[in-house]
């Protein structure tokens, strides 16, 4: 690269590796405190987005719902993926 900067694979990679990173944080943090019960306050849930919800127009039915439950687990598999996307 003669111009010094570095091109990193598309966000469809990064928003591939979050999720995975959340999903593997929070599978993890399960484990840990299943052998480490005194660590049980670090995987309390905080629940954010969007409850289902739905529109009937007689015709046809939509339905939207978005949620996240989050940890501090989810959170740090964050921020490994993301780590891990700025090494690609």
């Amino acid at each position: 690269m003669a111009n010094g900067t570095r091109s990193y694979p598309g966000w469809q990679v990064l928003l591939l590796l979050i999720i995975l990173g959340g999903i593997i944080g929070g599978w993890i943090g399960d484990a840990i405190i299943k052998v480490w019960p005194n660590l049980a306050m670090m995987g309390k849930v905080q629940s954010i987005g969007v409850p289902n919800f739905s529109v009937n127009l007689k015709v046809c039915t939509f339905s939207f719902g978005f949620m996240m439950h989050l940890n501090l687990f989810a959170i740090i598999g964050f921020v490994l993926s993301y780590l891990v996307y700025k090494r690609l």
